[in-house]
């Protein structure tokens, strides 16, 4: 029934380790994410998935891009960031973040969205641009 009405399938959990779980919960969020992804994959529709908590480590975000991509090379849908405040954009959360998104655009299916504000929305992308330059500007450096 899904598929025939084009459902996108947004499941939870997908920054979440087994080994990071109490013992006494007896809960597996990685098992839980392969077997909804075998599910879609079944099914044939798409998946798209979000945090559950509130995590700003690189750590959390290496299991969003692990969990993310499939057997088969296919990425999420969609990716919804949730949890976002303050916190975020302070010191090292922002550049794991940064990090994260940059990561998400590479290895997903969907085309790179442009580095400037093409559709007209106001948001200011400045901040990529010179992250990119910065980190050539470090490369050449340690070069």
């Amino acid at each position: 029934m899904f598929a025939n009405h084009d459902v996108v399938f947004n499941f939870t959990c997908m920054e979440m380790k087994d080994r990071e779980q109490p013992d006494h919960a007896n809960c597996s969020p990685e098992g839980l994410v392969h077997q909804v992804k075998t599910a879609t994959r079944t099914a044939r529709i798409e998946l798209a998935g979000e945090n559950a908590l509130e995590r700003y480590d690189a750590g959390g975000y290496a299991q969003v891009l692990s969990t993310s991509m499939s057997d088969s090379g296919s990425g999420l849908a969609a990716f919804t960031y949730l949890r976002m405040n303050k916190k975020l954009f302070e010191g090292d959360n922002w550049r794991h973040l940064v990090d994260f998104v940059r990561n998400m655009s590479e290895g997903g299916r969907r085309q790179r969205l442009p580095d400037s504000d093409s559709r007209g929305s106001d948001i200011y992308v400045g901040h990529i641009k010179k992250t990119k330059e910065h980190k050539q500007e470090a490369g050449t450096v340690l070069v």
